[in-house]
């Protein structure tokens, strides 16, 4: 296979490494949707924002970086190519995990009981993405892609732990107070249509 065939399927499985821990997120999502078990409303409602708009700010966010996918699955065969792809794919998750963060500071809590654990670990995991992401694209921006190593390299560069922030996300959304405004959310929905893919 010559290099820059091999350079292009190394680096679109990046692609899927990278796009599927933000995936597994929305398809948390997808799963809660199937609890149609309405909570009872808690007797005094605590104040903070409209949960649908909390949740509508969050799946947005993840919403924009599986999007950022298409940088990667349009970038060039060759290896600056591919490189360009992913550093393309590493600025815009990086900027939507960070800006999502800030829109759900601004929100505030959702309107929920617990309404500031949630927002804490959602906060939490949007900005530690950020900064990991961060991280991950100052480390392939300094590989070389002339380097006959260079595919090897970068394959070797971690993306975005998500592991353990992907138990506390499926918790959230599977949150009985929170669950109908994840059905509801216009930016859910479409997460939601995006992460099940053609039938």
């Amino acid at each position: 296979m010559p290099p820059s065939r091999r350079g292009r399927g190394v680096t679109v499985g990046r692609a899927g490494n990278w796009a599927a821990a933000v995936l597994a997120l929305g398809l948390a999502l997808t799963g809660c949707g199937g609890s149609a078990d309405v909570a009872p409303k808690p007797p005094a409602a605590p104040p903070g924002s409209d949960p649908v708009a909390w949740a509508g700010a969050f799946c947005g966010g993840l919403g924009e970086v599986i999007g950022g996918v298409s940088a990667m699955v349009k970038a060039q065969p060759s290896p600056q190519g591919q490189k360009d792809g992913l550093l393309e794919f590493s600025d815009i998750a990086q900027r939507a995990f960070a800006s999502t963060a800030q829109k759900l500071q601004q929100l505030g809590p959702p309107r929920i009981t617990d309404g500031k654990q949630v927002q804490d670990t959602a906060v939490g995991f949007f900005s530690n993405a950020s900064q990991t992401v961060g991280i991950q694209r100052t480390k392939l921006a300094g590989l070389d892609a002339n380097d006959p190593d260079f595919v090897n390299k970068a394959s070797h560069l971690a993306g975005p732990d998500l592991g353990a922030a992907s138990t506390q996300m499926h918790q959230l959304t599977s949150n009985k107070e929170l669950a109908p405004a994840f059905r509801t959310a216009p930016q859910c929905q479409q997460l939601s249509s995006a992460t099940a893919g053609p039938r």
